[in-house]
């Protein structure tokens, strides 16, 4: 596994699906392979160097091109997080069923969604349809975390051919789940965590003397969706539908259609997934100093006390979730930590 001299950026999007780095080698290129893994490391200064480095990133290296030179070399780099390898492949056709007793691997007892996904992947003790995962494959590369406990239950469902990692978001998108790697190799299929039973303490509280500069803040209408009303059906062809919440609030009436489930009950959460999700109030992004965003990760939770006169806000202790991480590395050991969040509605 390589190592790197310099960091130039690295990057995580929920919407991109994982993470990037980018930075260089410098003197011995040959520690560079195509699709080697890399692992990328940063000293913290917090008023005095840290007596030890924190791992940032660890993913692999896609094909680019880098030179070397007599007697030296310079090895610009750029890796990925394993969704990009997904996002190159293609996936056959597959037809599962919810069969009470299972005579191969595309029939699941009691099946839900996220058990397809697992089986697409390869979870442990089970061959998918991808070499991906660590337990399954020797040369895996990925750990799974799936949501199964919240997972909508189906009876049927087909996987069409194409893009692989396409397949996967419209399992996600059925169920309003996310579906990202995180900047170790963690795959995660999981709905949005601020619709979770209990929620985390926040890992950071972002104050005025923290930001670079004032919060860009982007108000939501929290109207976009007085009622979400979903409509589908089950295999054998029963209409079912859900809602959320029973009443209408103000704002527009949602109906969306096409969904496959076996209970109405499961429709309702997945309603009440989007309502919420639609009707957040704010999204901010907040610049910091430092390299503060590679110790945080895609989905931590953030409190923000902040006021300012000019949005006609004034916030004690909100929580945000944070979307998007861009920690930019500079001149004399100097960073710029970029954040975007979505606020919660929980």
């Amino acid at each position: 596994m390589a190592s790197v001299d310099v960091i130039g950026k690295i990057e995580g999007s929920i919407q991109d699906g994982g993470w990037t780095a980018t930075g260089a080698v410098f003197g011995d290129a040959d520690r560079l392979a195509f699709y080697q893994e890399i692992e990328v490391w940063f000293d913290l200064y917090a008023g005095a160097w840290e007596a030890q480095p924190h791992r940032a990133f660890r993913g692999h290296l896609l094909p680019e091109a880098w030179r070397k030179t007599f007697l030296s070399s310079e090895a610009p780099f750029n890796a990925f997080t394993a969704q990009e390898f997904m996002k190159r492949g293609e996936i056959q056709g597959i037809y599962f069923r919810d069969v009470g007793s299972p005579a191969n691997n595309h029939q699941i007892n009691g099946m839900q969604l996220a058990d397809i996904v697992e089986h697409i992947l390869g979870k442990v003790g089970e061959y998918g349809h991808c070499n991906l995962v660590k337990g399954v494959w020797p040369e895996g590369i990925i750990d799974l975390d799936t949501d199964a406990a919240n997972s909508t239950t189906v009876a049927e469902y087909e996987v069409k051919q194409g893009n692989f990692w396409g397949r996967l978001q419209e399992i996600a998108d059925i169920e309003f789940y996310l579906l990202y790697v995180d900047k170790f190799n963690v795959l995660h299929y999981i709905p949005h965590p601020m619709f979770g039973a209990s929620l985390p303490d926040p890992a950071i509280t972002i104050t005025s003397d923290l930001l670079l500069e004032p919060l860009d803040i982007e108000p939501r209408n929290t109207e976009s969706a007085g009622q979400i009303r979903l409509q589908g059906a089950t295999p054998a062809g029963l209409q079912i539908s859900g809602k959320y919440p029973t009443e209408p609030t103000a704002g527009p009436i949602v109906h969306r259609a096409g969904y496959l489930a076996t209970a109405n009950t499961l429709m309702d959460t997945i309603a009440e997934r989007m309502y919420k999700w639609e009707n957040r109030d704010y999204r901010v992004t907040a610049v910091l100093p430092g390299a503060i965003g590679l110790m945080l990760d895609l989905l931590d939770r953030v409190a923000v006390t902040y006021t300012s006169s000019a949005d006609g806000i004034s916030w004690s202790s909100k929580k945000f979730w944070i979307d998007r991480i861009s920690v930019e590395l500079l001149a004399n050991f100097t960073a710029r930590t970029t954040l975007v969040m979505d606020a919660e509605n929980a």
